[in-house]
């Protein structure tokens, strides 16, 4: 089975021990997979129908796409690549505007939003503090905490004709789990907070532990988990004023150095595991 663990070079860079973890993993498991930089591929369409090239490499049996690229993912399967994450989910998890309108169709609970998506709204329409983030943002960037009518106008000229999520803030901010999930299968979740920002990520400073779903908890991500088909996503939730699971955003190309500091999970080896499994069939 030959595939192509993607990336851009700059990302790859940060991700090296990572992306090592891959390969290692993906030879013991039998799997020839090759580290392929997306400035190393194009799409063409010849003769009318599309052609994947890479001056060096024949087309591959698979993909795990750790870019956030979604026309990528969706160029690479018209060329009949299997694609992990799909080019559906890259196209929902990677807007979260669209994410929200779909999960309201489950009935998953969510904070208050307003949405703009072409002209500025003039007056905020949120009461003071609100979140603003841009719908294709990660990682805890372009996500503001807006306190004054002042930091509303910078941030409208800032993000000037690009599609933004104002948000209430969460009652408890700062505080947030995220759930990784390969497949149908819930792996493990983990409790992510911080003491000096609304933003709980990792990344920007924040600490983490292992998080333990009760009961319901784990019913709610279910209903996510069982509506789509992701190959390995994180699922990010807030807290309710009663400490119930409000939805905040599903991660497509979701980092793990948290779930590696807080556990023993080897989270590669059961990717490709459920890869194998999956073009198996």
């Amino acid at each position: 089975m030959n595939g192509w663990l993607i990336y851009n070079r700059e990302d790859a860079e940060r991700n090296a021990a990572f992306i090592d973890w891959f390969l290692t993993e993906s030879e013991q498991l039998h799997l020839k997979l090759r580290l392929v930089f997306t400035e190393e591929l194009s799409i063409s369409i010849t003769r009318g129908q599309p052609a994947l090239n890479h001056k060096e490499y024949d087309i591959p049996d698979f993909a795990i796409v750790r870019t956030i690229d979604p026309l990528l993912t969706a160029q690479l399967e018209q060329a009949g690549v299997a694609c992990f994450n799909n080019a559906q989910i890259a196209a929902l998890a990677n807007d979260k505007i669209k994410t929200h309108l779909e999960l309201t169709k489950l009935g998953i609970p969510m904070v208050d939003m307003v949405f703009q998506t072409n002209v500025p709204i003039p007056q905020p329409p949120l009461a003071y503090p609100f979140v603003w983030k841009s719908a294709g943002g990660r990682g805890g960037k372009d996500v503001h905490l807006v306190e004054t009518q002042a930091q509303y106008e910078h941030l409208q000229q800032q993000y000037i004709n690009q599609p933004i999520l104002m948000q209430q803030l969460a009652p408890s901010a700062g505080k947030d789990v995220r759930v990784f999930v390969i497949g149908k299968t819930i792996i493990a979740a983990v409790l992510r907070s911080s003491a000096q920002d609304f933003r709980a990520n990792y990344s920007l400073g924040g600490s983490a532990s292992l998080y333990h779903l009760k009961k319901e908890e784990q019913q709610l991500v279910q209903r996510i988990v069982d509506q789509y088909d992701f190959g390995f996503a994180g699922i990010d939730f807030l807290f309710d004023e009663d400490g119930s699971f409000l939805f905040n955003e599903i991660e497509d190309v979701v980092g793990c150095r948290t779930l590696s500091q807080v556990s023993d999970v080897n989270i590669v080896r059961l990717y490709l595991e459920y890869i194998k499994q999956c073009l198996r069939k």
